[in-house]
């Protein structure tokens, strides 16, 4: 997946990368690097990218809320268990 591959399907959820970063669990820098083409996306993350791109729009933006959500709970739990 090219880097303007990658940023062409996160702006097309109109989501800044921070946004996106969080829907994926990802950090805004890893999403810049991708984008920039510093680092490539592992296959977890292309898969991801593929299947946003291949749903229907209504569909992929029901993923990545979930995702976003997942990635704040899983967030939440592991800040948790460090006390």
């Amino acid at each position: 997946m090219s880097p303007e591959h990658f940023k062409s399907i996160r702006e097309g959820f109109g989501l800044t990368q921070g946004e996106f970063a969080a829907c994926l669990g990802l950090t805004q820098k890893t999403v810049s690097q991708y984008e920039i083409g510093f680092r490539v996306p592992g296959p977890t993350v292309r898969v991801i990218m593929l299947a946003l791109e291949k749903l229907p729009a209504a569909q992929a933006k029901k993923l990545l809320s979930l995702m976003r959500d997942m990635a704040e709970a899983y967030s939440r739990k592991k800040t948790r268990g460090r006390r």
